[in-house]
C-alpha cells in the first residue's frame, strides 16, 4: 500500500475540503489546523499508479504544483493501525470493549456492554464527539418512556445506534450514513451484539434524502458543523414537536454559531440548549416545547 502526504496552503483548504466531500468516501485525508487556516492532506491507494491518478486530479481542481512525499506501508499494518488507538472505555454502568478482547474484558453481571469493531469507519467511542453523544444518551434515560425512537445521523461504526438499543430506546432505531462501507461494518457491529433485528441501517446523503423514514423522538447527529448548518431544515423534517436532538462533531468555538442556526429555523422555540464540552470539542441538546 502506498501512502502519499502532502502540506495545504490556507488559501485553498476550504475549496479542496468542498471537493472531498463532493467526492467522499474517498481515500483521502484533510487535517484542517483551526489556528492558521493551514492543512494536511493524506492519501492511502493500492499502488503508485492508483496514487499518481489520484494526485493529478488533486493538483487539476487546485490548480496548484502540490508536491506529495510517497511512503510504501504494510497493507495489513495500515488496516490493523486502529486496533492500537481503541481502547475500553466506561461512563456509569456502560461499557465499550473491542470485539477483539471479548473474551478478556470483565463485566459486571448488572452492566451494559457493547462490543465493537470499527474497522475503517468513523466511530470507537474514544473520540470526544462520540463519547459526549453517549453520554447524554447515557443522561437522557431518566426522563424518557417506552417506545422512543431514535434517528442516528451520520452512524459510521453504528456505536450510537447499538447502544441505544441496549440502553432501552427504541423499538425503533436507524442509523444512517452516505458511506456504503460504514452501513456494511454497522451492521457486522449489530450482528456480534446480536442486535440485527433491533436497529436497522441504511446508505443516504442527508443533502439528498429523498425518502420518506419518518420522524423521530431522539435525532443524534455527530457531524461537522458547517453540515450541521447547512442541513438545519432536513433534520427539522425528521423530528417532531417534542422531539430531542442531540449534535456533535462540533468544535467549541463554533457551537454559539450551530445554536444560533438551529434556533432560527426551529419551527417551534428551543428550551434553553444544554452544552457539554470535552477538550476542544463540544455538543448540544436540544430539548423542544410542543
Amino acid at each position: 500500500m502506498i501512502k502519499v502526504n502532502t502540506e495545504i496552503p490556507s488559501s485553498i483548504v476550504e475549496n479542496l475540503e468542498d471537493y472531498l466531500y463532493e467526492i467522499a468516501p474517498s481515500p483521502w485525508v484533510l487535517i484542517i489546523n483551526y489556528l492558521n487556516g493551514s492543512g494536511s492532506l493524506t492519501g492511502y491507494f493500492d499502488c503508485q499508479d492508483e496514487a499518481q491518478c489520484a494526485i493529478t486530479e488533486i493538483r487539476e481542481f487546485s490548480l496548484t504544483t502540490l508536491r506529495f512525499d510517497f511512503l510504501e506501508i504494510q497493507d495489513r499494518d495500515w488496516k490493523d493501525a486502529y486496533k492500537e488507538h481503541f481502547h475500553p472505555w466506561k461512563y456509569k454502568n456502560f461499557h465499550l470493549i473491542p470485539s477483539w478482547m471479548k473474551e478478556d474484558y470483565p463485566v459486571p453481571t448488572d452492566h451494559l456492554s457493547l462490543f465493537l469493531d470499527p474497522g475503517m469507519a468513523f466511530g470507537t467511542g474514544n473520540h470526544e464527539t462520540t463519547r459526549m453523544c453517549l453520554e447524554l444518551l447515557i443522561d437522557g434515560l431518566g426522563s424518557t418512556e417506552d417506545n422512543v425512537s431514535l434517528l442516528d445521523l451520520g452512524c459510521g461504526s453504528g456505536l450510537l445506534s447499538l447502544a441505544a438499543s441496549l440502553l432501552g430506546y427504541g423499538p425503533q432505531i436507524v442509523g444512517l450514513d452516505n458511506d456504503g462501507d460504514a452501513v456494511r461494518i454497522s451492521k457486522e457491529n449489530a450482528e456480534i451484539n446480536q442486535l440485527a433485528d433491533k436497529v436497522s441501517f441504511m446508505v443516504g446523503d442527508l443533502y439528498k434524502l429523498n425518502e420518506d423514514i419518518g420522524q423521530f423522538d431522539y435525532i443524534v447527529a455527530n457531524i461537522q458543523a458547517d453540515v450541521l448548518k447547512s442541513n438545519v431544515k432536513n433534520i427539522f423534517r425528521l423530528s417532531h414537536s417534542q422531539s430531542t436532538i442531540i449534535l456533535s462533531g462540533i468544535l467549541a468555538y463554533e457551537i454559539e454559531d450551530v445554536i444560533e442556526a438551529f434556533n432560527k429555523h426551529a419551527p417551534k422555540k428551543f428550551l434553553e440548549p444544554s452544552v457539554k464540552e470535552m477538550g476542544e470539542w463540544a455538543s448540544v441538546k436540544f430539548s423542544r416545547l410542543g
